[in-house]
C-alpha cells in the first residue's frame, strides 16, 4: 500500500512535477523574453521543452533541454523576433489610426473591424513561427515563408490558434498571476494540433544549418 502511495510513478506525482515544470517553464519563458529581442528563441525553447518532456515524455531533463534549444535558435530566432515587433509597431500604430476613425461612420467602423479580423489572422500565423522554429532547421527569410504556407493551408487552425493566442495574451496583461503557468498551458494546448500538422514534414526535421531548403514545408 504505502509503495504504492509514495511511487515515484504514481499519477498524484506525475501531476504534480508535471506542474511544477508547468510554472517553472513559464517562468524561464518569462525571463528569457524580458530583452523583448529574444522572445523568439524564449519561445521556440519552451515549445519544444513542453512538448518533448510534458506531452510526449521524451526527455526526463526539461530545464537543461530548455536552455539547449534556447541556445540553438538564439541567431536566428532573434532576428526573426526583431521583424516580428517592428511589423507590431506598425500594426499598433495602424490599430489606433483605424480606431480613431470608427467615430466618423459606418465605412470607417467596417474598415476598423475587417482589420480586427487580419490582426487575428496574423497573430494566428504568428503562433506558427517559433514552433516551427524549434521544430526545423530554417534562415529568417524560408522560417517566415513556411509559416505563410501552414497557416494558409490550415487556415481553421490558424484562426484557432489566434483566439487563443490572443486571449492567453489578454489574461496576462490583464492580470499579473496567469503568467505563471498560462505560457506553458498554452503551448501544451496549441501543440496538440501542431504536432499533427507538423508531422508529414518530420522526416527532414534533422536539416544541418548549411541546407536551409531541407526543412521548407
Amino acid at each position: 500500500m504505502l509503495e504504492r502511495i509514495f511511487n515515484p510513478e504514481n499519477w498524484f506525482f506525475r501531476l504534480t512535477g508535471h506542474f511544477v515544470d508547468v510554472v517553472l517553464l513559464s517562468l524561464f519563458w518569462l525571463l528569457c523574453s524580458l530583452p523583448l529581442f529574444t522572445l523568439g528563441p524564449a519561445s521556440a525553447a519552451l515549445y519544444d521543452t513542453v512538448v518533448k518532456t510534458i506531452r510526449t515524455r521524451q526527455e526526463n531533463t526539461p530545464y537543461r533541454h530548455f536552455f539547449q534549444v534556447f541556445r540553438r535558435e538564439f541567431k536566428v530566432g532573434c532576428l526573426a523576433t526583431v521583424f516580428v515587433l517592428l511589423a507590431g509597431v506598425w500594426l499598433y500604430l495602424l490599430y489606433h489610426i483605424l480606431y480613431a476613425g470608427t467615430i466618423r461612420g459606418r465605412a470607417f467602423a467596417a474598415l476598423y473591424y475587417a482589420f480586427l479580423a487580419l490582426l487575428l489572422l496574423l497573430l494566428g500565423a504568428l503562433s506558427y513561427l517559433f514552433p516551427v522554429l524549434s521544430r526545423f532547421t530554417f534562415q529568417t527569410g524560408g522560417l517566415f515563408a513556411a509559416c505563410a504556407k501552414l497557416a494558409i493551408a490550415h487556415l481553421p487552425t490558424t484562426v484557432c490558434l489566434g483566439v487563443v493566442t490572443a486571449a492567453a495574451a489578454w489574461a496576462c496583461l490583464r492580470y499579473w498571476w496567469p503568467v505563471l503557468f498560462l505560457p506553458a498551458l498554452v503551448v501544451l494546448l496549441c501543440a496538440q494540433s501542431l504536432e499533427k500538422i507538423f508531422l508529414p514534414y518530420m522526416g527532414q526535421e534533422n536539416s544541418g544549418p548549411d541546407e536551409p531548403d531541407q526543412g521548407s514545408v
